[in-house]
């Protein structure tokens, strides 16, 4: 093969994004995050060439996967019979040569999460961990190299193909908001060793002059409308909400430190300082929801992912297979199955900017429980947003269980109606939503579908019928 094809691809974040390096971490890091962000040799952020391949194969037709991005396999029926299988390695034909941010250097980004305790119903102890973060907007370019006999190939042409309907997806995260990019173009520049002019640029260029002022634009996303497909919205449609009081996610850090205050809890904001409620608030919160609603109707085959400190989710009930579970702590090598390692779920959310919203700061007191006054040096105070707007995407990639599905709708209206909350505070007044008119209808009218699924379930089950009274709530714990 004499002729060598190099693809440059650039993308752009349209989320935050990371792929993470906690094996950087070294004696004397305590301070630094727990999730760092992989660096290259001079300290700067790096996106793997290998995380960008994963998805791109992904991309790919399954019955086309091994001949473009080969594979590594052993025969199903050797191994079937207790004898040593031989592995069959197939080599990729398209080679991924290396990424690179080119963007300028923006400051990244930090966030803190911590997982809730379903019987507190408050931050669990030992979860809160910090993650660095790209931000939107970051753009990195990825090489590819391909090798043909001739100029033209139909190899070539489904590479191509398959780059303009790409929706790269990088890093961890994928289910909260992390990772999502765009494709800006692609240039292509053959490189035909069989001529001089070819084989002199091969032999004197290196690394990203091999894509000179020579290369073509094969893909400009200005010129396709659209762009690539996204994940479609679960329910064919975003959500609108607005604050109903007042709202506070927070970033887990303070400000304005004095000797009389402990400081001013901010909340999390997003690149543009906008405030946000992250993709990770709306899955813990949901997916804590459809538990309750499950299990009020006698629906006991569901899990709760965060039960106990061995489980992280049983990996077989509809709510694992939804929302996704996280590995099993306590296995050992030798008991490590698909049943333990744990799962992305199908369900995908997205962070929501709050629009159109007033940030302001409310003063808190604890109250001598003696003396039933003010507490001395117990003043605190928290960020707020109220008066706002957001929307909420909640796509999907993949099948989703139609019980899911159901006690969602029960879900979020019971979000609608002020039976639940987001954020902290939930109980003294804070996270309260309310659905905007076209939400508001639409929720109603699917309410009624939802807990008609519930109740064929039961019936199938043969348990008692599920009565139908007004609220969410009501209807699923009667």
């Amino acid at each position: 093969m004499s002729v060598i094809h190099i693809l440059a691809a650039e993308l752009e974040l349209t989320s935050p994004a990371a792929v993470a390096a906690p094996e950087a971490h070294t004696v004397g890091s305590i301070l630094r995050p727990g999730l760092p962000l992989a660096r290259d040799g001079w300290g700067n952020p790096y996106i793997p060439g290998s995380s960008l391949a994963g998805s791109l194969r992904h991309q790919a037709p399954q019955e086309r996967q091994e001949a473009l991005f080969g594979d590594v396999r052993k025969d199903p029926e050797e191994s079937a019979a207790g004898g040593t299988s031989e592995t069959t390695v197939t080599a990729s034909a398209v080679r991924v040569l290396g990424t690179r941010i080119t963007s300028p250097r923006a400051p990244l980004s930090r966030r803190r999460r911590t997982a809730v305790d379903r019987h507190r119903a408050a931050a669990r102890a030992n979860t809160l961990h910090e993650r660095e973060l790209l931000p939107p907007g970051t753009e990195l370019t990825l090489w590819l190299r391909i090798d043909t006999a001739q100029r033209e190939s139909p190899l070539l042409d489904e590479v191509i193909g398959l780059l303009s309907t790409w929706r790269p997806r990088i890093g961890g995260g994928r289910t909260t908001g992390y990772g999502r990019a765009e494709l800006i173009r692609v240039r292509h520049r053959v490189i035909d060793l069989a001529t001089t002019d070819g084989l002199r640029h091969w032999l004197t260029c290196g690394g990203p002059e091999l894509v000179d002022k020579h290369a073509t634009t094969v893909y400009h996303r200005a010129q396709v409308r659209g762009g690539a497909p996204d994940e479609p919205h679960l329910f064919g449609r975003p959500l609108e909400f607005a604050i109903a009081d007042a709202l506070h996610v927070g970033s887990g850090t303070v400000s304005d430190r004095s000797a009389r205050r402990t400081g001013v809890a901010r909340i999390l904001r997003d690149h543009e300082d906008t405030p946000v409620v992250p993709g990770s608030s709306w899955k813990g919160v949901l997916r804590g929801r459809v538990e309750l609603i499950l299990r009020s109707v006698g629906i006991g085959d569901v899990c709760a992912s965060v039960a106990d400190e061995q489980s992280g989710g049983c990996g077989a009930c509809d709510i694992c297979v939804a929302f996704g579970w996280t590995e099993q702590s306590g296995v050992s090598a030798d008991d490590v199955t698909a049943e333990t390692v744990g799962a992305r779920g199908k369900l995908l959310f997205a962070d929501s900017p709050v629009r159109e919203g007033t940030v302001r700061v409310r003063n808190h007191v604890a109250i001598d429980r003696v003396f039933g006054g003010a507490r001395d040096e117990a003043l605190f105070s928290e960020e707020t947003v109220e008066n706002g707007q957001l929307t909420l995407h909640l796509r999907h990639d993949g099948e989703v269980p139609a019980l899911v599905r159901a006690a969602l709708v029960l879900a979020l209206g019971d979000l609608a109606d002020g039976s639940a909350g987001i954020g902290g505070g939930t109980t003294r007044g804070y996270g309260t939503l309310t659905a905007e008119p076209a939400t508001a209808e639409w929720l109603a009218t699917e309410r009624a579908q939802a807990v008609e699924t519930l109740r064929a379930h039961r019936a199938e089950a043969g348990s008692a019928s599920i009565p139908s009274p007004a609220k969410a709530t009501e209807e699923v714990s009667a």
